[in-house]
């Protein structure tokens, strides 16, 4: 038996069952059937006793699944394998008592046959199960390995432009460079940390400490304004580095190329009952008729990392309106 199997209280697996159940009711239908004028009330008959211990069997598996999830993988394995072949026993047995089937010879084959029909489709529902959960299994460590890489690409060039920021204020201003030395510390503590996720707030904070950074090398010349929602659930778990080099986007392709400056709107809020929207304003200079190709590549990082991790569940756009650059995430809460 196998030590992990996926959950069969789904509705795309109790569809299989009833599917799986009305192709054996066919069969025992065309089976049975001597004269094609009762074949209809065969399959009936037969698919009413069939649907029966489908359903009853995934009613059990559903109503003990957190106590199977307790147990070991191979109790659980062999729980799936026997729930079949024992309700189908009882049933036919039930059936056998209350509806007589002209011989005891009659039914003893017609419990026989419906045992023995159980342990072979409840074989084929694990061997199902296996092959499906082990397909999930490879695809989601392929996806997570490709989500790593996509993530340690992005990593460096956020460290890169931090350590220039510091780097820019050591002769000039000291005491400003030893404290943004320290951001820059905590900042790697929380946003280049193994793990491929974290908090919405630690997130946040992550974007509060670049601009941090960004406003000892720019100054005045920086201007964030920040409008967030009361109800953001700072708890909930994001990819990382997801919403930061969207701000570095905009401070580094947009404001530090405007001599003036400009303002940078940060807004998030809850677009819907089940889904969150972030979105990332910035001025653009004049002479900037195409995107610099490092803001492309980290735009369509991210967009490939949405994708893996929420596959058709989130969304980035970017569009140039009024002399503004704007993105906009969309991801589920």
């Amino acid at each position: 038996m196998p030590a992990d199997l996926p959950d069969l209280c789904t509705p795309s697996s109790i569809l299989l069952l009833v599917l799986v159940g009305t192709v054996v009711a066919l069969i025992f239908a065309l089976a049975g059937t001597a004269n094609p004028e009762s074949f209809w009330l065969n399959f009936g008959l037969s698919m009413l006793f069939v649907q029966w211990v489908v359903l009853v069997s995934a009613a059990l598996i559903c109503g003990f699944r957190r106590f199977l999830a307790d147990r070991a993988g191979r109790i659980m394995g062999w729980a799936l394998f026997l729930v079949i072949p024992v309700v189908s026993l009882l049933a036919s047995f039930i059936v056998v008592n209350f509806l007589p089937l002209g011989d005891a010879r009659g039914g003893f084959w017609f419990v026989l046959r419906n045992v023995l029909v159980s342990l072979l489709a409840s074989m084929a529902l694990v061997r199902y199960l296996v092959l499906q959960q082990r397909w999930k299994q490879q695809v989601a460590a392929e996806a997570r390995a490709r989500l790593d890489a996509l993530q340690a690409s992005i990593r460096p060039h956020f460290l890169f432009n931090s350590l220039n920021t510091i780097a820019s204020l050591v002769h000039d201003k000291p005491d400003e460079a030893e404290q943004a030395t320290l951001d820059l510390s905590d900042l790697l503590r929380t946003g280049l940390r193994s793990g491929a996720t974290q908090s919405l707030g630690e997130e946040l904070e992550l974007v509060r400490g670049y601009l941090r950074l960004e406003a000892l090398r720019l100054g005045e010349r920086l201007q964030v304004d920040w409008r967030l929602s009361d109800d953001l659930p700072l708890s909930q778990e994001l990819p990382a580095l997801l919403i930061q080099p969207l701000v570095e986007n905009a401070v580094v392709h947009g404001i530090a190329r405007l001599p003036e400056g400009g303002r940078l709107s940060i807004r998030g809020e809850r677009a819907s009952r089940n889904r969150l929207r972030f979105e990332v304003v910035n001025p653009l200079p004049a002479d900037s008729a195409r995107p610099a190709e490092s803001n492309r590549m980290a735009l369509d990082n991210i967009r490939q990392r949405l994708a893996l991790a929420y596959e058709e569940g989130a969304r980035l756009k970017t569009r140039r309106e009024a002399g503004c650059f704007r993105v906009e995430l969309t991801v589920p809460a």
